[in-house]
């Protein structure tokens, strides 16, 4: 082989390692619409641009006791009552997009259960620099809350690169009661 033959199968070589290098390092439309993870860890503020979330305690029950309501609601699964403490920084502000992630990648969405959006944090509107506590609810077998991650979101959909807020539920199996009481949301 001469020499500009073998120059020319390196240079064809290199273009091919740089193409496959390109393909498998260049972002997919997924990563580039995916939330920007901000993670915490429960009984910590987390903080993020638009809003702060303390996850204080996780609860799981049978049935759920809605304030100002009867009967108490029965669930097929389990009710999964998460009390936390938001703060909006900025501006008033709601948040929609709740959901667990358990161990094994499936997602439960928050409960929207008849009553609880006059009780629960997700039917909250919060003012700035003003924490309200209260709680979130999702349905899920009580059996996938260890090793689950709680996952907020102040919107649901359009959320390119917005702050997720990422709290490790804990990989102990909680005490499962027969009915949880919901404490309605309020200004701490």
């Amino acid at each position: 082989m001469t020499g500009r033959k073998l120059l020319n199968v390196g240079l064809t070589l290199a273009v091919l390692v740089a193409i496959v290098a390109l393909y498998r390092f260049t972002p997919t439309q997924q990563d580039i619409q995916q939330p920007t993870s901000v993670n915490g860890i429960v009984g910590r503020a987390v903080q993020t641009p638009r809003f702060d979330l303390t996850v204080d305690d996780v609860r799981v029950g049978k049935k759920l006791r809605i304030p100002r309501s009867t009967p108490d609601r029965d669930s097929l699964t389990a009710f999964v009552v998460v009390d936390a403490t938001v703060t909006a920084k900025r501006e008033p502000m709601h948040i929609f997009g709740v959901k667990i992630r358990s161990a094994d990648g499936i997602t439960y969405l928050a409960s929207n259960r008849s009553g609880l959006d006059r009780v629960d944090l997700t039917g909250t509107e919060f003012a700035p620099d003003i924490p309200v506590r209260g709680s979130f609810v999702i349905e899920m077998p009580a059996d996938k809350v260890p090793g689950a991650t709680l996952l907020v979101m102040e919107k649901s959909i359009l959320n390119d690169l917005e702050p997720q807020v990422t709290v490790p539920l804990g990989s102990d199996a909680p005490q499962v009661q027969d009915v949880v009481d919901l404490t309605a949301a309020s200004d701490s």
